[in-house]
């Protein structure tokens, strides 16, 4: 009786660290994949650093706006000097 039971112990300490081996190979294939992701990461953060601010592009476009508003009146004004130039000249 006490050797059924040893041997039952035996199987299942086999089963255990079969269990473990397994374990142990899931942790290295984790420690690959998360050394990759890290890397990934890294690259990720360098390359938001690398991109303007909200306030820089907030800047920008305020600029680009600005530019417009004082261009646009600037031409038309230019094209109606020429228009009634133009009228004056030849007609």
């Amino acid at each position: 009786m006490l050797e059924s039971k040893v041997a039952k112990l035996e199987s299942d300490v086999s089963y255990i660290r079969r269990d473990v081996d397994e374990l142990k190979t899931d942790v290295k294939s984790i420690d690959r994949n998360m050394i990759a992701v890290l890397e990934r990461l890294d690259s990720i953060k360098d390359s938001l650093a690398k991109k303007p601010s909200i306030d820089a592009v907030d800047r920008k476009v305020s600029d680009a706006k600005l530019a417009v508003l004082l261009g646009v009146p600037a031409i038309i004004a230019a094209g109606t000097g020429l228009y009634k130039l133009s009228m004056y000249f030849f007609l």
